[in-house]
């Protein structure tokens, strides 16, 4: 049993050290300008108290001294303006040493936050998709995210540690060369202050993890009444009270747990805390005996006075740091692993897709998002090329944005293979592969950029050809409305990222998406309920529109209103995660299968009513 309490404590001090590193590193990578300024200007700092403690000495005994001569006297006069004016520079020094450090501090503070903000967008951005549809996962977004500028905080607790340690080393030094006891007193005493501290961190972040879910789902309910997305319904249907009410419960039943966890350790560090101050006052007592007593001076009790107050200072110091570091090692191995999450579609591949014709095939592939759950597709084969425009339809739940998330390669197949020009797509590489796309999905983004970056963000390497911005505007329609801005493509759209900017409509969205699609220059068009939001006029302009000017380009169109896709070149009917049907428009229609029945269902509505 003790060996597996050695293990573990070595575990934990090994895990300890490897945070400290990791900080020091990134505050290092940061900026190592700032590390290195702050270095130096720590050294001055530790150094000033204790070289004032020396000449403080010197000081008292200089006028703890009789003088019975007028020269002795003017002699001591000018040792004591010597002894002051040194320190009155080491103060100042001191003084100047902090205020710079806070300085150099807070600018290497906002770059380390820019910084790991930074890699937290750069870790999501690269990560599967199957990853944003885990609430376990958002769970660790939110932890990163909310506690990056903890994280931040984290490395600087390491630096002060090392600081506030060297300066408990030194008054240790001072105080051993007086009193061998004196200082392991002060170690002994602040023993259990230190252990509380950190079973108490430890036990509110045990807490924090553990109710990550609630707290996801307080920021929701805040979300709700904050942002403009759902403001219409908060005011028609009255929803303050209910929202609210949700957000009170949630938080009054967190902030009961947490209280009472914080109550007992706190209750415990206010009796713990006495100890190093008693040993201070007995020490204090005893010292000042002595003097009166004549085996020691005024110069003695003031030095040691001076190493004690330093000594106790310093233990607080690292029992502090050491304590929000204990808090901050937690943050910053989730932090870690989170910037480890390994992806399981791997970009291995080597293979470059080049421009021309190619062929896409799914070859027997069947998908379902984890184990234990059901098939999404089943034994689903097909195959097109990149000048063929296809349509796949089906009921909802079918696998339509199933496929499209395959052929995108969001997901690799759980069985089964895709082939691109006969070879295995997880051979090509992935941004190779993906750049012969262009998509507008049913779930299309809304950004709050200007007009130029809202539809040049698909091809960023062309963000400022003009020329192309208004083509792809002119073949979504979106120009119609876009031409009577004021600022015209540089008009900000809503007002969440410029006070100016231009509320839309859902179709005018849904039109600025089509455009970000067309001004990329794809081989292949993925349009995913692309008309949703759509008039029935712009609808049919839109699916025109891509059949007349996309010549030569292929498609891959999901619609549930089958008049769209009758000009494809092959439509796949999908049922319940298989292949049930493929073919022209007239082929599907004289086999009088599901696709026929669907497409007359829907041509029913459309016939005039007696």
């Amino acid at each position: 049993m003790k060996r597996g309490h050695g293990r573990k404590a070595a575990k934990g001090a090994a895990d300890f050290f490897k945070v400290i590193w990791y900080c020091m590193k990134t505050l290092w990578g940061t900026s190592p300008r700032y590390f290195a300024i702050r270095i130096a200007l720590s050294i001055v700092s530790l150094s000033a108290p204790f070289a004032v403690i020396t000449l403080t000495k010197s000081l008292m005994e200089l006028l703890a001294s009789g003088y019975a001569q007028a020269s002795a006297a003017n002699a001591a006069i000018g040792q004591c303006l010597a002894l002051s004016l040194a320190l009155l520079a080491l103060n100042v020094l001191g003084r100047a040493a902090d205020t710079l450090d806070a300085y150099y501090s807070g600018l290497q503070r906002d770059a380390m936050e820019a910084s790991v903000k930074y890699r937290i967008m750069e870790k999501a951005a690269g990560l599967d998709l199957s990853f944003f549809d885990s609430t376990a996962f958002y769970n660790e977004v939110c932890d990163a995210d909310r506690n990056s500028p903890l994280i931040t905080s984290t490395a600087f607790y390491a630096m002060d540690l090392a600081r506030y340690l060297v300066q408990f080393l030194v008054a240790f030094a001072y105080l051993f060369r007086v009193s061998p006891a004196l200082p392991f007193a002060f170690v002994a005493s602040a023993i259990p202050c230190t252990v509380v501290q950190i079973k108490q961190v430890e036990a509110i972040y045990g807490f924090q993890r553990q109710y990550l879910g609630e707290e996801r789902k307080m920021q929701y309910t805040s979300d709700v009444l904050l942002l403009r997305e759902f403001a219409k319904d908060v005011r028609v249907y009255n929803l303050f009270p209910f929202i609210s009410r949700k957000f009170r419960d949630i938080w009054n039943a967190l902030f009961s747990k947490k209280r009472g966890i914080s109550l007992r350790h706190t209750r415990a560090l206010l009796a713990l805390f006495a100890l190093p101050e008693a040993v201070a006052a007995a020490s204090l007592f005893l010292l000042g005996a002595s003097v009166v007593m004549g085996r020691r001076t005024i110069g003695d009790y003031t030095f040691l006075q001076g190493a004690m107050a330093q000594t106790l200072s310093g233990v607080y110091l690292v029992i502090s740091s050491y304590a929000q570091l204990s808090d901050g090692k937690m943050r910053i191995q989730n932090y870690m692993r989170f910037l480890g999450f390994p992806n399981k579609v791997c970009e291995n591949g080597t293979l470059e897709l080049g421009t021309g014709l190619f062929c896409i095939e799914f070859k027997n592939v069947s998908f379902r998002y984890d184990d234990g759950l059901p098939w999404v597709l089943k034994n689903v084969s097909f195959s097109f090329h990149s000048r063929q425009k296809i349509a796949l339809v089906g009921a909802n739940g079918s696998g339509k944005s199933t496929v499209v998330k395959l052929l995108l390669r969001f997901y690799d197949p759980v069985e089964g293979q895709i082939l691109v020009d006969g070879k295995d797509i997880r051979e090509y590489g992935l941004a190779s592969y993906r750049r012969h796309f262009s998509t507008v999905f049913q779930d299309y983004s809304n950004y709050a950029f200007n007009v130029r970056e809202s539809v040049g963000l698909s091809d960023v390497s062309r963000a400022n050809d003009e020329a192309g911005i208004l083509a792809a505007l002119r073949e979504s329609g979106a120009d119609a409305f876009v031409s009577g801005f004021p600022q015209g493509l540089d008009t900000y759209l809503t007002r969440r990222y410029e006070e100016n900017g231009q509320e839309l409509s859902g179709g005018q969205w849904q039109k600025m998406a089509i455009a970000r699609a067309c001004f990329r220059k794809a081989d292949i068009y993925v349009l995913d309920e692309p008309s949703a939001a759509l008039d029935a006029q712009s609808e049919d302009e839109v699916f025109r529109m891509f059949h007349a000017m996309h010549e030569g380009k292929g498609a891959v169109l999901i619609s549930h209103r089958l008049s769209n896709v009758h000009l494809s070149d092959m439509i796949l009917v999908l049922d319940h995660g298989t292949l049930a049907e493929q073919g022209t428009h007239k082929e599907l229609m004289a086999a009088d299968g599901a696709y026929a029945h669907m497409y007359r269902l829907q041509a029913e509505k459309y016939k005039d009513v007696g």
